[in-house]
This record gives C-alpha cells, sequence and structure tokens, in this order.
C-alpha cells in the first residue's frame, strides 16, 4: 500500500491575528480597547431610537 501524500502545513492556517504594531515603553492603554468615538456613538444612538420606537408606536 502506498503512504498517503503529505498535506501541506501553511502558517496562515494558525495565525489568526497579525503583529501587534510597535508602542511606547510608557503606554499602558490596553491593546483590544474601542476607540472612544465608538463609544459615544452607541450612547448617543440609544436616545433617537427609543423616540422612534415610541414614535412609532403612537402613531
Amino acid at each position: 500500500m502506498a503512504p498517503l501524500p503529505a498535506r501541506r502545513v501553511l502558517l496562515s492556517h494558525y495565525v489568526t491575528r497579525g503583529r501587534l504594531p510597535a508602542r511606547a515603553a510608557n503606554d499602558n492603554r490596553r491593546p483590544d480597547s474601542l476607540p472612544i468615538w465608538r463609544m459615544v456613538l452607541a450612547v448617543s444612538a440609544v436616545p433617537v431610537v427609543s423616540a422612534l420606537v415610541i414614535l412609532s408606536i403612537l402613531m
């Protein structure tokens, strides 16, 4: 019986995230923290959506 051909092992199958960019030594931020503008957008969207829901129920 002939041996089965070996599958190629690719590094891209195992690397899920690229290298993090270089940062200053005194930079204490978490690398995965959300940018502040996304948080502001989410918080400001809640009253608008709530008002639309209330208006759609009333009409």
